[in-house]
């Protein structure tokens, strides 16, 4: 007969045993949080299996921050920045790939799946899942160079239009784009038109009522970059522009530039400060007389603007401050101040906040002469105004399982 305490000590012992097999049961996988908003998650988590997903950085054994920049080839470059916590601690990675404009969401999805499993095997080879994962490698055949018969030129034709109505109203908007650039390591150049037209027409026959009102403009611009050094760069930048809605019947503008970045310029998909000056002339010819009894006038503005840029595992933050005046009336001047954050304060807790505010002393183009009521209600005109605002701020809670890895896509969630 065995013992009553002989009994309770061996399913005591039994008990921590199950507990021990369930903790190397967990442990079997690295526990992985990944930080992209453009990403297609489901897709992920459905092509890597073995590793863990949770759902706030702080549980997790690797983080993840996946970003996107677009290139000189007019695609984008991605770079998957892999940060090690707790057994993985100060173990930190970079891994860049390049994609084509004319790839697809599948192949896109694809390349990042591929990059973030290569990145991944430093973090699960010694785990229990790590024994299970095989590395294949399929030679390709020696590929001769392909000449670019483009020579880096880069050229991108755009063009849409969008429609909508009813009885007693229609619309239609007509937008067209030509881009062309080529970029260098040192050095780059860009040329863009752009041009746009929408009509609004209101017929209320019960009510005699008929109101057309259209807004176009146009816009083109050329911009040269030169890299000095690490941390400098010079510019020109020309361009010209027409608007209805501004009061601009055309508009040209030659303005050479200079930026210190207060880092390397290779840091800067991560972290960048950057200080910026413009100077040089404006020619402005009116559509209307302005508020100044001015149809036509040299202008000769200058601007200094502060951007920064950073991007961490707690979140990301970007920012500028943007000043101009122009040189023959330093009253004549604007003011305007841009937050983007996203950050996340403790467990499961985000905080979001974006928004730009303006001070503006610089309406130069304004026209004189009532404003209709149909031109003020419909925006037609661009009025006189001493600021303009925007903001939006959100906050967002979650709680329970730090696990996230099953998929269920029934009824579309």
């Amino acid at each position: 007969m065995v013992k009553p305490g002989v009994f309770f000590t061996l399913l005591f012992g039994l008990s921590i045993l199950a507990v021990a097999q369930t903790n190397t049961s967990e442990a079997a996988k690295s526990k992985v949080f990944i930080d992209c908003s453009f990403c297609d998650q489901n897709y992920i988590r459905d092509e890597i299996t073995f590793v863990d997903y949770v759902r706030d950085r702080k549980e997790a054994d690797v983080h993840i921050i996946i970003i996107r920049n677009h290139n000189g080839s007019g695609g984008m470059t991605y770079e998957c920045l892999f940060f090690g916590r707790n057994m993985y601690e100060g173990k930190d990675d970079t891994l860049a790939f390049e994609v084509q404009s004319d790839a697809s969401d599948d192949e896109v999805r694809q390349l990042y799946v591929q990059y973030i499993k290569l990145g991944l095997i430093p973090y699960v080879y010694k785990t229990l899942a790590g024994e299970n994962i095989e590395i294949s490698f399929e030679e390709e055949a020696e590929a001769e160079e392909e000449k670019d018969k483009w020579n880096n030129w880069v050229f991108t034709l755009s063009g849409n239009s969008w429609m909508n109505g009813q009885k007693t109203y229609s619309n239609i908007n007509i937008h067209s784009d030509i881009y062309v650039r080529k970029v260098k390591p040192n050095w780059k150049t860009s040329f863009y038109l752009s041009s746009s037209y929408n009509e609004e027409e209101y017929n209320m026959e019960e009510y005699d009522y008929y109101y057309t009102a259209f807004n176009r403009s146009f816009y083109g611009e050329h911009e040269y970059v030169y890299g000095i050094s690490p941390h400098w760069s010079i510019g020109s930048f020309l361009s010209a522009h027409s608007s209805t809605y501004s009061n601009i019947n055309i508009s040209s503008a030659l303005k050479p530039g200079i930026e210190y970045n207060i880092f390397d310029y290779e840091k800067a998909t991560t972290k960048q400060i950057r200080i910026v000056y413009k100077i040089g002339p404006d020619f402005n010819k009116y559509n209307d007389t302005t508020i100044y009894d001015k149809t036509e006038e040299w202008l000769w503005p200058q601007s200094l603007s502060i951007a920064a840029k950073s991007v961490q595992k707690w979140g990301s933050i970007s920012g500028s401050i943007n000043s101009s005046a122009y040189m023959h009336d330093f009253s004549k001047n604007s003011l305007g101040f841009y937050l983007n954050t996203s950050i996340r304060l403790i467990k499961g807790l985000e905080f979001n906040i974006s928004g730009n505010y303006s001070m503006v002393h610089n309406q130069m183009n304004i026209p004189k002469g009532d404003v209709t009521q149909e031109e003020l209600l419909l925006q037609q005109r661009q009025l006189e105004t001493q600021y303009n605002y925007w903001a939006s701020i959100g906050i967002s809670y979650t709680f329970g399982s730090i696990y996230n890895n099953i998929i269920n896509p029934r009824f579309g969630f």
